[in-house]
């Protein structure tokens, strides 16, 4: 299902996207010529190796970006989620190039889709977009480093709780806010943490325990954002092994 509404210029997502610096002349250009894409829970939006699509934009809902690989089981790395005014596909710069990433979505979303043409006609006149298109992927090179660090040197534990933290932002969770329904099952938390999701529910259990986070079933209450980044800034400082336990652990 598609429709050609609402227009860039009022959208609640603008100043959240790379769309941000765009005069209002270019935004009403984007208008025009984008649609508005439904897409269901587990519906892929991009697929690794795939021919471009186009760029898409996040107007609600969430998303996974996750690279596949084989090791006998099918599992992928979920790299990070993405949620409103996140753009994707921006990374593949003609037709002949590969999508890098799948995007599937881990909730029904609403995503502004432009054609691979418009947006290069769009980033070529738009010295504001090209801009944040650069700082964006310099964030992505910076993230990838940061992520290949996190998996090498800190714990589960500090995985798992730096994990919450990125959930939290996602979903826009304020300390002492409302709480927030996660449309993430075990697995993808595992796979965002670089972890097994048994690891995952050991460790949600004991910090629900310590009182940082309070949830049942994917109905997170309350989140300890304070505590819970503690915990995932301390690398290099002694941590608790404890909390490493095999998945045939009791």
């Amino acid at each position: 299902m598609t429709k050609t509404t609402p227009k860039c210029t009022t959208c609640h997502a603008k100043n959240l996207s790379l769309f941000r610096s765009c005069s209002a002349e270019v935004l009403e250009d984007i208008s025009e010529k984008k649609t508005i894409q439904l897409v269901q829970k587990g519906e892929h939006l991009l697929i690794e190796g795939e021919e471009a699509k186009g760029i898409y934009c996040i107007r609600s809902g969430v998303a996974k970006s996750e690279i596949h690989y084989s090791n006998g089981e099918g599992r992928s790395l979920i790299l990070r989620l993405e949620g409103k005014g996140s753009i994707v596909g921006h990374r593949v710069s003609n037709k002949k190039d590969k999508q890098p990433l799948t995007i599937t979505a881990v909730e029904n979303m609403q995503v502004c889709h432009v054609s691979a043409d418009k947006f290069r006609s769009i980033y070529g006149k738009c010295q504001g977009l090209r801009n944040e298109v650069m700082k964006s992927l310099l964030q992505e090179m910076q993230n990838v480093e940061r992520r290949a660090l996190t998996l090498v040197n800190k714990s589960v534990k500090e995985r798992v709780a730096g994990m919450l933290i990125h959930i939290a932002e996602i979903y826009n969770y304020h300390q002492g806010g409302c709480s927030i329904h996660v449309h993430l099952d075990r697995q993808d938390m595992a796979d965002l943490a670089g972890t097994t999701k048994e690891q995952v529910s050991q460790i949600l259990t004991a910090l629900r325990k310590d009182k940082l986070i309070n949830f049942k079933a994917k109905h997170f209450k309350y989140f300890d954002l304070e505590g819970l980044n503690k915990i995932s800034e301390s690398m290099g400082k002694p941590y608790d092994r404890s909390f490493e336990i095999s998945s045939n652990a009791r």
